[in-house]
């Protein structure tokens, strides 16, 4: 089968798999908010199996972004998470019944053109080889990042967590972000880079659940998520290109910066429940 077939099956596993992470956070909300409206034993019990429902979808999303990233390039695959936000946005008006405001449906047209400029214009093969693979610029690129973020996760800590929602959402999209790499660099035809990369996944994605929940503690959720959503694309996308020999044009970045002002402008804008 030829390569476009191949791109093809990613990125339809892709939109599949964010629809999923998504559609589970929803689920989940819906459960929490239902936990707060009533106490009877048996209400709760309900929710706690619609709770599960919702978390079971999230490790979903693990398995098929992970398929995905086998078949297609990750500047391809990352950004599918703004398109996967909308249905989280969906199903907040139709079954939350959260205000829709004139400002995140412009977000949402960002989004979608967006992710069609950055799908439509992607050149880059479906396979990956160890030759494109720079280790050692992706270990200090990682050393770098990490270190500037736990001065600045201290740093929020000493002056009573000031910005911590900032900090910690940015932190977890960066190690979702070295996650989703983690996860291309395991199509590698090489039994040690596998095993290694997956190893380094299943650490990477505890980490950031970690982080994120720990950004959800500190600032409401429409800080963290945009922070979170943004990082993760972002880093991706530019880890992909510096450390995978991964190709990227200019109306793509255009595509991209597109999804990353609808997140802002979709997450924002939303009211906390």
């Amino acid at each position: 089968m030829n390569q476009e077939f191949f791109i093809l099956l990613g990125l339809l596993l892709g939109i599949i798999g964010y629809i999923t992470l998504n559609l589970g956070k929803g689920i989940q909300k819906y459960a929490i908010e239902r936990f707060k409206s009533d106490d009877r034993f048996k209400i709760k019990s309900k929710n706690s199996g619609t709770w599960l429902l919702g978390t079971s979808f999230t490790l979903i999303f693990f398995i098929v972004q992970w398929i995905a990233l086998l078949f297609a390039p990750v500047n391809l695959i990352a950004p599918l998470d703004g398109l996967g936000l909308i249905v989280l946005f969906t199903f907040s008006y139709f079954v939350l019944k959260e205000e829709t405001k004139k400002v995140e449906i412009f977000g949402i047209f960002l989004i979608i053109i967006g992710t069609i400029f950055v799908t439509l214009f992607n050149s880059n093969p479906s396979e990956i080889e160890s030759k494109n693979l720079n280790l050692f610029f992706l270990f200090i690129l990682f050393i770098s990042i990490i270190s500037i973020e736990i001065f600045l996760i201290l740093f929020s800590k000493l002056n009573n967590y000031k910005g911590a929602g900032l900090i910690f959402g940015i932190a977890a999209g960066t190690f979702m972000a070295f996650s989703t790499i983690s996860k291309r660099i395991t199509a590698i035809p090489d039994v040690i880079i596998k095993i290694t990369f997956i190893i380094i996944v299943l650490i990477f994605s505890l980490i950031q659940l970690i982080l994120s929940n720990i950004g959800y503690t500190k600032a409401n959720a429409n800080v963290v998520v945009p922070c979170f959503t943004s990082s993760s694309i972002i880093l991706a996308v530019l880890i992909g290109y510096l450390c995978l020999n991964e190709r990227i044009v200019f109306i793509q970045i255009i595509g991209i910066i597109q999804i990353i002002c609808g997140i802002i402008l979709l997450s924002v804008f939303k009211k906390n429940k």
